[in-house]
């Protein structure tokens, strides 16, 4: 016959003049809440938080995963009732409380939690701590700006980043696990953990036998120590006398706290549930869990691929947005929005404009660089561009505009002058042709006619 023995209890401490902590203790649903908010809104919160849990009693699920939903779904109606209570009592605003809750249906146990109240788990002389504190200097720790050490005595150890009704949206951690002959689980606010180290309270679980008594030595230590919070433990012990799980479980050795800072608090704590019949069996029934986590994280990295693609994607798409050129489009002279390139059968160019001019109205030399497209800042200079394009002079051919060109001072030096005229040539001047001016113009500002 299985048996579960729970026993728990809250103090005000030492120094507090008034007790924000809640304590549910039910047949099948426990839960611990620290409220915070002054002026009674702390012990409002924190009961209030425990109603929707409380409603779980007695009820029966299909399969763990329906049982761990509704238990989480309990968590989010009592952000929802805190966060209505806030918003319509002045007094209340800005109130909230941690909740730490557990739903035990036979051998199986859900834990969901929100906040720095924490689950420890005690299992053959290894003891850990189930929950994540969801604090600043824990997340200092986490990314090793913070020793815990440091963290013990920082001054904003109090400081809790995720809570229940401080926000309309709240992120619930939630993990299951099988229980074992032996088991005890303890429920906690920080009035027992910020002042009693995880190695005495290991000490006293393993040392006391009666749960009520391990209870009450656990709130002596917290007040010996000079009970600055309200304190509040609740301890569940599972006896199972009539199985003989103790000897064909086999027991996964666990450290008090994961240091990996990209550890997953619902999937590093599945194993708990991962045990073997033999030395040699795996339970099947854990191998969706263990398939399901992975998919999640192979969700979780293609979804974060289609954000970094998105991101380089928009800003591409908003520098394209802003390049313009003066190139050709068929025989036409027309203004380009993009680069003039393309990414196998993607252009990252398009026509925005289409002039009055072909290239059968602009020099011969000219069509080199419209082929090649003229830069231009912004639309307003790719329009300067085509009106200050050069005009084929209508007395000359091609063939003498290109002797011309040829004639600027193009091979050499682009700024030096031009050789002296032939005295012998009748004293004409070429510098006086518009094409050869144009040709000039054109060396000397480089690829960009302004």
């Amino acid at each position: 016959m299985r048996r579960l023995h729970v026993a728990g209890a809250t103090d005000v401490g030492e120094t507090r003049s008034g007790n924000e902590d809640a304590l549910l203790l039910g047949d099948s649903v426990f839960a611990v809440a620290d409220g915070m908010g002054g002026h009674l809104a702390g012990e409002v919160a924190s009961e209030a938080a425990l109603e929707p849990i409380r409603a779980l009693a007695g009820r029966v699920f299909d399969n763990a995963s329906d049982a761990v939903t509704a238990l989480r779904a309990a968590v989010v109606a009592a952000n929802d009732t805190v966060s209505d209570l806030a918003e319509r009592e002045p007094a209340y605003h800005g109130m909230g409380t941690t909740l730490t809750a557990a739903l035990v249906e036979g051998r199986r146990l859900h834990l969901a939690h929100v906040g720095d109240s924490r689950a420890y788990l005690l299992r053959d002389g290894s003891f850990s701590q189930l929950t994540d504190d969801h604090t600043l200097v824990q997340h200092l720790i986490d990314e090793g700006q913070l020793t815990r050490e440091e963290a013990a005595r920082h001054p904003q150890r109090s400081i809790i980043t995720r809570a229940i009704g401080v926000s309309r949206e709240v992120e619930v951690d939630s993990m299951s696990l099988e229980l074992v002959a032996g088991d005890q689980l303890l429920l906690c606010s920080d009035g027992l953990t910020g002042v009693v180290s995880d190695q005495e309270i290991a000490q006293t679980l393993q040392s006391i036998g009666d749960p009520d008594e391990t209870v009450q030595r656990l709130i002596d230590l917290a007040n010996g120590a000079g009970g600055p919070d309200n304190i509040t433990v609740l301890l569940l012990r599972y006896d199972d006398p009539d199985g003989d799980g103790a000897k064909t479980h086999r027991t996964i050795t666990i450290t008090t706290r994961d240091e990996d800072p990209a550890g997953d608090w619902a999937g590093r704590l599945g194993t708990y549930g991962r045990f073997s019949r033999n030395a040699g069996e795996t339970r099947t029934e854990e191998e969706p869990k263990q398939v399901g986590q992975i998919l999640g994280r192979a969700a979780a990295i293609v979804l974060a691929l289609v954000v970094v693609v998105g991101v380089v994607a928009g800003g591409a798409r908003f520098l394209l947005s802003q390049s313009y050129y003066v190139g050709l489009d068929g025989e036409r002279i027309v203004i380009y929005q993009g680069v003039d390139l393309a990414l196998g059968p993607l252009d990252l160019a398009r026509v925005v404009e289409q002039s009055e001019l072909t290239v059968d109205d602009v020099p011969s030399w000219y069509r080199d660089s419209l082929e090649a497209g003229l830069t231009a800042a912004d639309l307003n200079d790719a329009r300067r561009i085509v009106d200050n394009a050069p005009r084929r002079s209508p007395d000359n051919t091609d063939e003498e505009a290109d002797d011309r060109a040829d004639g600027a001072g193009t091979s050499g030096d682009a700024t030096e002058p031009a050789d002296e005229p032939d005295p012998t040539d009748g004293g004409e001047d070429e510098t006086d042709d518009p094409d050869a001016r144009g040709a000039r113009v054109l060396a000397l500002a480089g690829t960009t006619v302004r």
